[in-house]
């Protein structure tokens, strides 16, 4: 008890009140990143935003380090990396935890913003428009409130669903900027015109044109020349032809890659003569795009893996610089480790008379584990997943639940073969993993996945799947008892033979002693057999991040 007291009076003397409360005061660090970003410099911006995050967090300034995890996010996605922007942004989410605080408002509706972009950009379009809607709920400055309408009809363009377009772009054109103005007006007339085929956009696409040449704002120049660009497609080629080349020097001037390959898409088409330079051209810009956005994925992760390697050399340095004041606890933990040392000895003795003991219990609890976690796994697991099938999906039939349960039976009445669920099923297991999470996917949590394509799991043998399934669902179930979150993030990458899955949810995480208890060691057991690696992270202030990976040979 003295040793205890000794201790904590020591540190008591050491700590200090966070320096940075003002969330108005930027760091140091953060203003270099507002420098760097500001020249265009992405790879030094985003750099520095991840060490003033750190130190933000440190003095426990957490909207701060929410404010540089969007700025971080949003560089990620005007540079192609968009899973890792979502990634960001989410995780920035869970640091703005006091939704009505206006400053957290404003930081909330330009990171729901991001997700809405980013998400577009991968053609989600369904979680585009929840996100910009959301960003609406939080919005505090009314120029962005147009503006987040605007791209609300956007995305309803993009989906064919031009009527609730005209409306959201219809309130977008109250707009006082004129940048903005043309934007919406541009895109109002595109999608009048696909609603009324009587209608004729042209005067209000050069309308927005002009004011985009006045304004000098050369990436809305694109979206203008290809709306006038595709109107005169079948009407008049060569005019359509010159808006193309117009869009092209517009996106040339403007350093917009992919624009300037949307305009030689369809030069590719309009000019014959040319066809096959053009298309040459076309497959050039198309392979730096992509190898653009691969090295973008790998060089955000690099960055915060320096910086992550930088805090670990710097935290070396501390404990050496503070050696001297250390010693009052250095002998206390001397004091403490003779005394457990003592408390050892006289334990292992206890212990050596118990082994005999425990060795002919073990093979005993090995069986009993075993059949713990078949019933577990099988019936339990497969009890809880029925009961949320059928939470969330009103309109099962009677048969199909009949069905369900007769599979469960099945699986119960033979629980002591050797066997994994999914050899049964001939279902493809990309679409059966979509509808596992799909069946968690309520109105209180928003289930997202990415990367579950097909080609993950070709040539991943069946018992491997099996684990891999169970494992989710595990997760998937523990999730719903105990977690209290409102968004799942399942993402599947596969780097040749070697295929990752990242879990994220943003409910109350897992306390380190109890990481391994109850369904958290079976999913450890069931990496274990697909010979995997599983990181857990239990660091954070809220949410669980679980990475897995494995061998898909």
């Amino acid at each position: 008890m003295i040793l205890i007291l000794i201790f904590f009076t020591f540190y008591s003397c050491k700590k200090q009140d966070p320096v940075n409360k003002n969330p108005a005061v930027n760091s140091k660090n953060h203003d270099k990143a507002n420098l760097f970003r500001g020249e265009k410099l992405s790879d030094s911006a985003f750099y520095y935003y991840s060490i003033a995050k750190d130190e933000y967090l440190l003095n426990n300034d957490s909207v701060k380090a929410a404010q540089a995890s969007i700025n971080m996010a949003i560089i990620q996605c005007d540079n192609g990396d968009y899973f890792g922007s979502i990634e960001t942004s989410l995780e920035a989410d869970t640091l703005l935890v006091d939704k009505n605080d206006s400053i957290s408002k404003s930081f909330l509706a330009a990171n729901y913003n991001n997700l809405a972009i980013a998400s577009t950009k991968l053609k989600n379009f369904d979680h585009a428009e929840n996100f910009y809607k959301l960003a609406l709920k939080f919005v505090t400055h009314p120029e962005n409130k147009y503006v987040y309408y605007n791209n609300i009809g956007d995305v309803l363009i993009m989906r064919g669903d031009f009527k609730n377009a005209l409306r959201n772009l219809e309130v977008a054109l109250q707009v006082k900027d004129s940048i903005n103005y043309a934007r919406a007006l541009n895109n109002w007339a595109y999608a009048k015109h696909f609603s009324d085929n009587t209608f004729n956009p042209v005067p209000y696409y050069h309308k927005a044109l002009k004011i985009r040449l006045k304004d000098g704002n050369r990436h809305g120049l694109n979206s203008s020349y290809i709306n006038l660009c595709d109107y005169y497609a079948d009407k008049d080629p060569a005019v359509s032809l010159q808006f193309a080349k117009q869009m092209k020097q517009a996106a040339v001037e403007a350093n917009s890659t992919p624009d300037v390959l949307e305009a030689i898409k369809r030069i590719i088409i309009l000019d014959k003569n040319n066809y096959l330079d053009n298309f040459q051209t076309y497959n050039t810009l198309s392979a730096e795009i992509q190898l653009k956005s691969s090295k973008a994925k790998n060089q955000f992760a690099l960055i915060r893996y320096g910086v992550e390697k930088s805090k670990a050399e710097n935290s070396i340095l501390k404990v050496e610089k503070l050696e001297s004041q250390k010693k009052l606890m250095y002998l206390a933990m001397i004091a403490a480790v003779l005394i457990i040392t003592m408390i050892s000895v006289i334990m292992s003795s206890k212990k050596r008379r118990k082994r005999l003991q425990q060795e002919k219990d073990l093979e005993v609890k090995k069986t009993e584990l075993k059949y713990s976690k078949k019933v577990h796994d099988v019936v339990a697991n497969g009890i809880y997943q029925l009961m949320t099938k059928l939470e969330n999906n009103l309109e099962i039939s009677r048969d199909e639940t009949l069905d369900d349960l007769e599979y469960v039976y099945d699986r119960s009445r033979n629980i002591s073969y050797e066997g994994i669920e999914v050899h049964d099923s001939p279902e493809i297991f990309s679409e059966k993993i979509r509808k596992l999470i799909g069946y968690f996917n309520t109105h209180n949590v928003q289930t997202v996945i990415a990367g579950n394509d097909p080609s993950i799991w070709e040539g991943v043998s069946h018992i491997k799947k099996g684990e891999v399934y169970q494992i989710l669902r595990e997760l998937l179930v523990n999730m719903k008892k105990h977690s209290h979150a409102d968004r799942v993030t399942l993402r599947f990458e596969r780097m040749e033979d070697r295929i990752t899955v990242a879990y994220r949810d943003t409910g109350i995480g897992i306390k380190k002693e109890t990481i391994f208890k109850n369904g958290m060691r079976n999913v450890e057991s069931r990496i274990v057999n697909l010979q995997g690696v599983i990181i857990f992270d239990t660091e954070t202030e809220k949410g669980l991040k679980i990475d897995f990976s494995f061998s898909g040979l």
